[in-house]
C-alpha cells in the first residue's frame, strides 16, 4: 500500500473527485439558519450528481488501472519479478488497483464531509443529529467508492488482457456507459446491472438494502479473482 500512497496519480484523482463533488453542492439552497443536519444533506446532494456519475469510471482507473501495462512495457516487470514471488505480485497488484479506485473517491468524500461540517454545521439550528442520517450519508460515499474500486479492477483486467493503455483506460468507461444505455433504453427493469442504481440504491435490495452490499462485495471479489487469474497467466508468459 505504500507504493499506492506514493503515487501522484492517486492524489490527482482524489483532487479531481473533490472538485467534482464540491461543484455539486447546492449553494443556492443555503437559507440561514440551516436546519439540524443540513451539512449531511448538502453532502449527500453533492455526491448525488450526474457530473460525479459521469466522472466515476474515468477517475477510478487513473491511479493504478494501467499499472501492469506500464511495468510490462517499461521492462520493469522482469526486474520486479526477480525480487518477488509471482503469486505475491498478483495479490499486491489486484489489491492496489482496487484500492486506488476506492480511495480516490473515499478520501475526496471524507475531505468534503469535513469541509461541510466545518463551514455549514455552525450555521445550523442546535439539535440532535440521528445516526440514521450519518449512516445514510456515509453509505452513499461507501457505495460510490466500491463502484470506483470495481471500475479500477476492470481496468486492470483489460490492461492485463490487451496490454494496451487505451484498452485499460477506455474499456471500463465504455462498459460503464453501455450498461447505462442498455438499462435506460431497452431493459427498464434491469436495475441490478445499472451503475447509477449501485450508487443511489433506490430499488428493492431486500431488508435494509442489504442486497446492494452483498452485490457490490461479490462483484468486487469476482473481478479481483478474475484479474488475478489473468495476471497469473500473463506472468507465466514472462521468462
Amino acid at each position: 500500500m505504500r507504493e499506492l500512497f506514493k503515487e501522484k496519480s492517486l492524489w490527482t484523482a482524489t483532487l479531481i473527485c473533490l472538485i467534482a463533488m464540491a461543484g455539486g453542492l447546492p449553494f443556492n439552497g443555503i437559507e440561514l439558519p440551516l436546519s439540524t443536519g443540513s451539512f449531511l444533506i448538502f453532502f449527500q446532494k453533492a455526491l448525488d450528481t450526474k457530473l460525479l456519475l459521469f466522472l466515476l469510471p474515468a477517475a477510478a482507473v487513473f491511479p493504478r488501472g494501467a499499472i501492469f501495462v506500464r511495468e510490462f512495457s517499461s521492462g520493469f516487470l522482469k526486474l520486479y519479478l526477480s525480487r518477488i514471488d509471482r503469486l505475491e505480485y498478483v495479490k499486491r497488484k489486484t489489491i492496489q488497483i482496487y484500492a486506488g479506485g476506492f480511495l480516490a473517491f473515499f478520501l475526496a468524500g471524507i475531505e468534503l464531509l469535513l469541509l461541510c461540517f466545518l463551514f455549514l454545521y455552525p450555521l445550523e439550528i442546535t439539535g440532535n443529529i440521528s445516526w440514521s442520517m450519518v449512516w445514510e450519508a456515509l453509505s452513499l460515499l461507501l457505495r460510490i467508492s466500491l463502484v470506483g474500486g470495481m471500475m479500477a479492477e476492470l481496468a486492470g483486467v483489460f490492461g492485463a488482457l490487451f496490454q494496451n493503455y487505451y484498452m485499460a483506460y477506455g474499456l471500463p468507461f465504455v462498459s460503464f456507459y453501455l450498461l447505462i444505455i442498455l438499462r435506460e433504453r431497452y431493459f427498464k427493469d434491469m436495475y441490478t446491472f445499472y451503475p447509477a442504481e449501485w450508487v443511489k440504491c433506490e430499488q428493492d435490495w431486500g431488508t435494509n438494502g442489504v442486497g446492494i452490499w452483498v452485490f457490490l462485495v461479490v462483484f468486487s471479489t469476482v473481478l479481483m479473482l478474475f484479474h488475478g487469474l489473468v495476471l497469473y497467466i500473463r506472468l507465466q508468459e514472462i521468462s
